[in-house]
């Protein structure tokens, strides 16, 4: 074999192995779902990240939403927001079934939208004996696709989701909520949650 056919035979190898390394890797939309895109909001390069965890049940939870969003509103390019679930089952009979909904939700870009509704709303669906018929109306109102949704909520992968999270939120210390990661340090309830903020934003 001369040189010219040497060089023919490793290019040829050459080609084989880059076409076999693309065949094998996983294209976009078949890689793995980053579970926290749908759940997060504003720059990633923000000087403040806050991580939140939430019982959608939670009262004080929902006096944290009001706050953050007001102050997101006012500070869009210095915050950036990340949602993690915390259900508190022991003491709120719907937080899973809240926080299911949620992250059905999130996986059609409709978690913000259903979370301002149930956070308004969330005097009103506690009481219930179910909020399904709530939760469901919501889910039409934000324009969520209903087979979509009900396949999610019949599905263990979203309750696995919000178990994993609560998991990790233990081992890190978490016990009640809200509970907030700001720029990594933990502060529990919105008024430390406030006071911590007023350290980046003094005016």
């Amino acid at each position: 074999m001369n040189k010219k056919q040497l060089s023919i035979v490793i290019v040829l190898v050459v080609v084989g192995i880059i076409v076999g390394i693309k065949m094998h890797s996983p294209t976009p939309d078949k890689a793995p779902m980053d579970v926290h895109m749908g759940r997060s909001k504003g720059n990633p390069q923000a000087k403040v990240k806050i991580i939140e965890y939430i019982d959608f049940q939670c009262p004080a939870c929902a006096f944290g939403v009001d706050f953050l969003k007001k102050f997101f509103n006012d500070h869009p390019n210095d915050i950036y927001i990340q949602v993690h679930y915390f259900p508190l089952t022991n003491m709120h009979r719907h937080a899973m079934t809240s926080a299911l909904y949620s992250e059905c939700a999130s996986r059609q870009g409709k978690f913000w939208e259903l979370d301002d509704l149930m956070i308004a709303q969330q005097s009103q669906w506690a009481q219930l004996i179910s909020p399904d018929p709530v939760f469901q109306s919501m889910a039409t109102q934000v324009g969520m696709n209903m087979d979509q949704l009900n396949t999610c909520l019949a599905s263990n992968e979203a309750r696995q989701v919000i178990n994993d999270e609560k998991s990790a939120g233990q081992s890190l210390g978490i016990s009640s909520t809200p509970t907030y990661f700001i720029n990594g340090k933990m502060v529990v309830g919105t008024k430390s949650l406030q006071d911590e903020l007023k350290t980046y934003f003094p005016s």
